[in-house]
């Protein structure tokens, strides 16, 4: 079985890399695009996604959790995989011919071109196979193939966005960059898996399950997608600008929280299907204490700069996406909880039930705040609807598992670091009023944000006999 903690070691550099590429190309993206530019860019990509959705339905976590019940033996695990992805083969081409009539017929009249360049990102739809390394646990081939495309990706983005109306060839660099990475993955599937030859039976098979998690995709859309579509809708092009870069932010910072969730999901599910269930609470424990550790620094992080942050990092034009920063932190947290619960619990254990009806209350409610607020408040009016439906599908999530984890150990444990989180808001909050906004600024609270909650949570473990902190200090000792 491969080893867990080199899976966490690639994807958290992984995550890390997700982290300083959108930092270094959003400043130049935001500055040459603007909001307006930027904002249709948001929008073409929200509509192309959704035809996604239909595409791979809930292969993403359906295709990775079956792969992963069925890796120990290699002539079943070639079954499945060939049947998986005759499946996802057929639907996806399907709603692919579906999107160039839409893109020809109805997108050109109100985006021209650039929803033509958004093909290549349903195209790669009809090679996604990363499903099956995710569950085979091959953490090191996905890592390998993203830093590489990223990277290009950026390089060509610096390369050839150069003005305003260069939005269809950002849109051309990112939709093909989706397409070369699936695309590279094809190799090394005969790794893993044998040709089998298909059977309808067993294609069949797989649609209501995938169906079932779809309903839980396309309520996350809602929430995810829904909103820009929403704000172009009630309000206008420019504040899908604002909301773009400030969701941005928040996919960066859930991408870093759920780096951990993300390995353990394959992991967990084959546990659970050999009945490990004491080793499964043991990771969930160790998971819930320090990813949400990391979630809580991020979300008072974000909130505690997003002043400065807005001005220098996206511009003098951004400067209203300090409050929708501010608001949207707390979402960071809400998300954490909920990708343990759903990755390391309900997903490994067939509860997709749960995790459907959580999404289908969550998109209910952000439509519901959407639909109240954007005409209102604009882009503030879908933060304050997302940060609603993250926060209803925690609740409902956890209602339903209450009395099968320790969740009042889990929510106790994370106190003493949102206390930790407040001091250091309030102390990178002064800095700001004191010094002004500026690079220099910006630079200093980060600096100083980081050393308070570094320093006070490892006095707190300290104290605390935290096991992983005695553990590495053992380990030192012995060097």
């Amino acid at each position: 079985m491969p080893s867990l903690k080199k899976n966490l070691i690639y994807n958290i550099v992984y995550q890390i890399l997700i982290l300083i590429v959108p930092f270094i190309t959003s400043p130049y993206v935001s500055r040459i695009l603007g909001p307006e530019g930027l904002g249709t860019y948001s929008v073409t990509t929200a509509i192309v996604k959704y035809f996604t959705l239909f595409a791979l339905l809930g292969m993403t976590n359906y295709g990775n959790r079956t792969i992963a019940k069925n890796k120990n033996e290699k002539e079943n695990l070639s079954i499945t995989f060939w049947n998986l992805y005759y499946f996802q083969l057929i639907m996806a081409s399907i709603v692919l011919t579906l999107y160039i009539i839409y893109a020809v017929s109805l997108g050109t009249r109100s985006y021209g071109v650039i929803s033509l360049c958004q093909i290549p990102y349903m195209l790669s739809t009809v090679f996604e196979v990363s499903w099956l390394f995710y569950g085979m646990e091959n953490f090191k081939g996905i890592v390998t193939r993203n830093a590489i495309v990223k990277v290009v990706t950026m390089l060509s983005v610096f390369l050839f966005v150069k003005e305003k109306n260069d939005v269809w060839i950002y849109v051309l660099i990112n939709s093909t960059s989706l397409l070369v990475g699936q695309l590279c993955l094809w190799p090394f599937v005969k790794k893993y898996v044998s040709w089998k030859k298909p059977q309808l039976k067993l294609i069949i098979s797989h649609f209501k399950p995938n169906c079932v998690l779809m309903v839980s995709v396309i309520a996350v859309s809602i929430y995810t997608l829904m909103d820009k579509i929403m704000i172009e809708w009630l309000s206008n092009t420019m504040e899908v600008g604002y909301y773009e870069n400030t969701e941005k932010i928040l996919t960066i910072a859930n991408n870093a929280a759920g780096a951990i969730g993300t390995v353990m999901l394959p992991r967990i599910s084959n546990l659970c299907s050999v009945g490990e269930n004491r080793q499964v609470i043991k990771y969930i424990d160790k998971s819930m204490k320090y990813i949400m550790i990391i979630s809580i620094a991020l979300a008072f992080g974000v909130a505690s700069v997003s002043g400065s942050f807005s001005v220098v990092y996206f511009g003098k034009e951004f400067e209203n996406c300090k409050i929708l920063l501010i608001t949207i932190a707390p979402a960071i947290i809400f998300y954490a909880w909920s990708n343990i619960i759903r990755n390391q619990f309900l997903l490994p254990n067939d509860m997709d039930s749960v995790f459907v009806i959580a999404t289908i209350m969550a998109a209910l409610v952000n439509l519901l705040l959407n639909g109240i607020l954007i005409p209102k408040y604009g882009s503030l009016g879908a933060v304050l609807g997302t940060v609603g439906a993250q926060f209803t599908e925690l609740m409902y999530q956890s209602f339903q598992v209450r009395k099968l984890l320790p969740l009042k150990k889990y929510f106790l444990g994370i106190i003493p670091f949102i206390l930790i989180g407040d001091i250091m808001f309030f102390c990178c909050s002064q800095i700001e009023k004191c010094l002004g906004i500026s690079f220099l600024t910006l630079v200093f609270q980060i600096g100083v944000g980081a050393i308070i909650y570094l320093v006070t949570s490892y006095i707190y473990l300290y104290f605390t006999k935290d096991e992983m902190l005695v553990a590495m200090m053992k380990k030192m000792g012995k060097k």
